[in-house]
């Protein structure tokens, strides 16, 4: 079965990507105010792609089973393969320094499951937040497609919506919303998920234009309104420049929809999001702890050469998770478990 690729988007992977990672080689730095602290809502970028690719996913599948095996084996390989090299940096620095507080067999293997948040275990890689986000998201959807609910989904998206926004500017002092909202994280981003649910029926469906941009517009300003309650960007930047970016991402999200949005297909860029997902997972650590800091304290070179190097080497590792693992085990696992799933029918 032939499947939708949308070019536009894989691109756009690897925009956010390029964005976390300089957000994050110059954060707490005075580079940072050059723009790159900006950088801090690329996981919001992120989340909208994810809400359109899951939509477009829903459709190729026809049972939860299938569901989950796709979004298992297109995560966990190189998930864990990110998760194993960053643990194996810090475990060569605890050894070399005799120093172990870094890290712990525990840690890792709490971190390999995914969801190490609720086992209450640190991530060994900050960037691993997001992952839990993803999970609650696409958990979310599978229930909605099991219970074949997804044609609902504007009225059940809608209802969320409004219904979050509410509670987080009248209730939020209430501990039990507090939790709700701390342990449930998918619900701090939920307008920008079904915002990209939403570009993908404008994109496919061509009728009631007015409509889905009337509430692709909702979700812009629900979304604007939870910036202090939601997230970490509010750490780094402040309400206007969170609002700006995210009104540049839904302007790029509808000249994608609308066609308008071709010029930003190119080899290189293709090529970014093509390792986008193994980039955000392994540059964080090797990065900021590791490279950047023996160039520019221990070597004495400048910061912008040490970031350039910090960049190629994250790169090169990126390049070879992507195609030494995730292209090829991905494949491996997603045919295992078809396998199994098929022996035991």
């Amino acid at each position: 079965m032939n499947k939708t690729r949308f070019k536009e988007l894989d691109a756009l992977r690897g925009l956010a990507a390029i964005m976390v990672v300089f957000f994050h080689f110059t954060m707490g730095k005075n580079q940072a105010d050059l723009g790159f602290k900006l950088g801090t809502t690329g996981v919001d970028l992120f989340f909208i792609i994810s809400g359109f690719v899951i939509l477009l996913s829903l459709k190729y599948v026809k049972k939860s089973s299938q569901f989950i095996i796709n979004r298992i084996s297109r995560l966990y390989p190189t998930y864990w393969a990110s998760v194993t090299l960053t643990f194996l940096v810090l475990l060569f620095h605890s050894f070399y320094f005799l120093d172990f507080s870094k890290v712990s067999i525990v840690e890792y293997f709490g971190n390999m499951t995914m969801f190490q948040f609720y086992l209450k275990i640190p991530n060994l890689d900050d960037s691993y937040w997001t992952m839990i986000v993803e999970l609650l998201f696409y958990g979310f959807m599978l229930i909605l497609f099991h219970f074949k609910l997804i044609k609902h989904i504007n009225k059940i998206g809608i209802f969320l919506t409004f219904f979050i926004v509410l509670m987080v500017h009248f209730q939020f002092e209430n501990i039990w919303v507090k939790r709700l909202f701390y342990y449930m994280s998918l619900i701090q981003f939920w307008p920008l998920f079904f915002t990209g649910i939403l570009f993908y029926q404008i994109i496919t469906k061509h009728s009631n234009l007015t409509k889905y941009y009337g509430m692709v517009i909702l979700c812009l300003f629900s979304q604007i309104s939870l910036f202090d309650y939601s997230g970490y960007s509010k750490k780094f930047i402040d309400f206007w420049e969170y609002a700006v970016m995210l009104i540049f991402y839904f302007s790029l999200m509808t000249l994608f929809v609308n066609g308008k949005l071709k010029f930003i297909i190119n080899k290189p860029s293709l090529f970014l999001g093509k390792i986008s997902f193994s980039l955000y997972l392994i540059h964080q650590v090797i990065s900021t702890e590791y490279v950047i800091p023996i160039l520019s304290n221990k070597l004495n070179f400048n910061f912008w050469f040490s970031s350039g190097i910090a960049l190629v080497c994250s790169l090169i590792l990126a390049t070879g998770i992507t195609f030494l693992i995730e292209v090829p085990y991905s494949k491996k696992m997603k045919n295992k478990l078809y396998k199994t799933m098929y022996k035991r029918l």
